[in-house]
Formats: structure tokens, sequence, C-alpha cells
């Protein structure tokens, strides 16, 4: 399991513009010493271009996320440029690039032909003799865990490399069913085997049909927010060990799945989808975030 990052644990009292490359170097050495060995990111805006660099420092993979800018091409391709040049600096820490997040999720706006037109554009310039440390190097684009279903969205995946980077959360499902029935649909942080297997057979099975290695590109459970969903850090680590224990082959299929947690850090700026948005991290927010835990002191421990 790695684990997914954003710098922007400070947000609440720090601009993103004034991260600097040593509060990114600062958050690394957190994830290396908590036995994270690979990383996602979401964009190389801002510090976040120094990443390849010091992931090699830390020696942290890393599945390197592309933004893509909503009718905006002229960011994305600028995006895009700047991830290519950084990878090809450190090309050793770079396991795959990502263009795009989500991009079937309706509230993110975007059309298949922009998606497509983003990606088209990083096959094309990897092909130029200035990128040629990462010729290898796999583009893939990021769906939610059902875009494989989707008649509008699936066609992604007959251009995406070796990869499909799905969004897979049992927490928003088990959510949804214990509003609509309570009693009948408890929630279960240490039981996701139902949420896994909806989602193998309604996403990741299709990607597999495609000849792609489903990567749970995201998958977590909230501290806060909620607390009729069950939202305590101790649910947290329960949920955390759950899924270790899932994506590590103890389940239906018999079978390993690279996986990115969600989150390392908390984002306090994610507030819109909700009060829990800001709470989906191992470690808290701030300029020193430290690991979160609760009165009984639950312990986090590394995924084995």
């Amino acid at each position: 399991m790695g684990v997914c990052y954003a710098p922007y644990h400070q947000a609440a009292t720090v601009k993103k513009s004034s991260y600097t490359k040593e509060n990114v170097a600062a958050d690394l050495k957190i994830i290396s010493a908590n036995n994270m060995t690979f990383i996602r990111t979401y964009t190389v805006q801002g510090c976040q271009k120094y990443l390849p660099e010091l992931c090699k420092k830390n020696n942290i993979g890393l599945a390197l996320g592309v933004w893509i800018f909503q009718k905006d091409s002229k960011s994305t391709n600028a995006e895009i440029d700047t991830a290519l040049t950084q990878a090809n600096a450190h090309p050793e820490m770079v396991k795959v690039i990502v263009i795009g997040n989500e991009v079937d999720l309706a509230i993110n706006k975007y059309t298949v032909a922009e998606v497509k037109a983003a990606f088209d554009y990083a096959v094309a310039q990897l092909k130029l003799p200035k990128y040629s440390n990462i010729t290898n190097v796999p583009l893939t684009i990021c769906m939610t865990g059902a875009g494989p279903t989707n008649a509008t969205w699936s066609p992604l995946l007959n251009i995406m490399q070796s990869y499909a980077f799905l969004t897979i959360y049992p927490w928003y499902g088990q959510k949804g069913n214990h509003e609509s029935n309570p009693i009948k649909f408890p929630m279960t942080p240490g039981e996701i085997t139902g949420n896994m297997q909806y989602s193998y057979e309604n996403g990741m099975k299709q990607a597999i049909a495609a000849g792609l290695e489903v990567v749970i590109a995201e998958i977590g459970w909230p501290s806060h927010g909620d607390i009729n969903a069950h939202t305590t850090w101790k649910d947290e680590v329960t949920n955390f060990n759950a899924t270790c224990k899932w994506i590590n082959g103890t389940n239906t299929y018999n079978k390993a799945f690279i996986t990115m947690w969600f989150e390392m850090f908390d984002e306090p700026w994610k507030t819109a989808e909700g009060l829990w948005g800001p709470h989906w991290g191992i470690y808290g927010s701030g300029i020193s975030p430290t690991i979160k835990t609760d009165k009984s002191k639950t312990p986090f421990t590394k995924c084995s």
C-alpha cells in the first residue's frame, strides 16, 4: 500500500502559493518514516514540481499526477510539459504518470474529448528525444470505480497503458445504504468484503478484461465529520486494517492490488464535499502535523 499525498495540510494558515520545496521535503520524511514506499500525487503545480527530485532522496516511488484544467488545454499541456520534464530528470522514481483525477465524475464536468486530448498530447510529447529517459513510463487516466462500466467513459480503457487507476470508497457505499436503512445496513469499518466485491464486479473486472492492472487509486475512511457514519480515528484504523487484509490478497479473488490509501495528511480546505472532507488523513494538519489517535490510543500500523 502507498498513500495519496498533497502538501496543503497547512492551508488553514498558509497560502498554497507560499509552500516551499522544504515543506514538501519535510512531508516526505514523515511518509518515509511510516514505511510508505510510494505515493500518488495530483498535480505538478507550485512546490509539487519538486516531487520527483525529493522522492529520489527519500527512496519513494511516485505515481505522478497531472491535472486537467477544464476547457483550458493550454494550461493542461503546460502541466504535462512540467511533469514530463521533472520525471525525465529523475526517472528512477516515477513509475507511472496519471492524467487527470476521477475524470468521469459528473461534478468535474470533463468531456471525453478533452481528457483524450490531454492523454494524446502526453503520448506525443513522450516521443520527443528530450524525454528519452522516460519513454517506458506508462501513461494512464484516473476514473471512479464505476468508470469502466460507463458507456461514455469506458472507451478510455483502450488508450490507457498498463494500469487503470480507479477510486473506490467503501465508506461512501456504506454511508448511502446506512442512511436509507440504518438497521438493515449498519456501518462496518472492519468489514468491506461486500463493498469490494461490488466494486470488482462493476468496474475493476472490466478494466482487467481490457488488459490493464487495476490500481486502487484512492480508498479510505474519514476520522471525523459524521458521527452517524462511524467517523472516528478508531474507525479509520479499523478500516485501514481491513483494507490491508483485502488488498493483500485475502479476498474472493485471491488477488493482491496495488493501492493508494487516501490520504497521508488532513487537508483543512477540503470542505466542499461535507464536514468529513478535511479529515481523511493518517496525520492531522498544520505546520508540524502529528499522527492522529483517540482516547484509547488506537495504534496505526504498517499495512502488511
